[in-house]
């Protein structure tokens, strides 16, 4: 026997759509409604609007979406977005998603530590932003993660922004100061 699609399913499928619209109104209050009513699932198609949207009130409205998501589930599945390159546009609202949440993503900071060194200098901004709101301590395994890549990248000179290797620097201190006190 098949199991019965529940009914906000969907309600979500048809949020889903909506966000589809070209009709801006339409758009913004199925993103509305998407905060209330989605679930993770709703995450990579929020990302993939933010990212192709022109609309500066569309992207801010996914960003306070993604900012104020409480579920836990959430994170793995903007982590999934973050390392996907046809979003690599919406990088630095997605990084400052995750410490605008409140959610748990120190078991991803190699993940973030690798689109830091993808992005400019404000991907480092917002790198460090995660590493200061950090609620409680990073474990030497998610410690080291970040290190490495952030290592990797100080020891590569690709011409970047000085003032991205400078702060990119700051960030490997306090990383490497976190783990002396694991």
């Amino acid at each position: 026997m098949a199991k019965k699609e529940p009914t906000q399913s969907k309600k979500v499928q048809n949020l889903l759509d909506q966000l589809k619209s070209s009709d801006e109104e339409e758009k913004l209050g199925a993103i509305q409604e998407l905060k209330i009513h989605g679930n993770e699932s709703v995450v990579e198609p929020l990302v993939r609007e933010m990212n192709i949207s022109t609309s500066t009130k569309v992207k801010n409205t996914i960003a306070d979406v993604l900012n104020t998501a409480k579920s836990t589930k959430v994170p793995q599945a903007l982590i999934d977005c973050l390392n996907n390159p046809e979003f690599a546009d919406s990088r630095q609202l997605m990084l400052a998603s995750i410490w605008n949440s409140g959610l748990d993503y120190k078991p991803y900071m190699g993940d973030i530590a690798r689109a830091t060194v993808e992005g400019d200098f404000m991907y480092a901004m917002e790198c460090i932003t995660i590493i200061e709101n950090i609620e409680g301590f990073l474990n030497e395994d998610e410690i080291m993660d970040a290190l490495l890549v952030f290592q990797g990248y100080l020891a590569e000179d690709k011409g970047d922004d000085q003032t991205k290797r400078e702060l990119i620097l700051e960030i490997v201190l306090t990383l490497q100061n976190m783990n002396d006190n694991v």
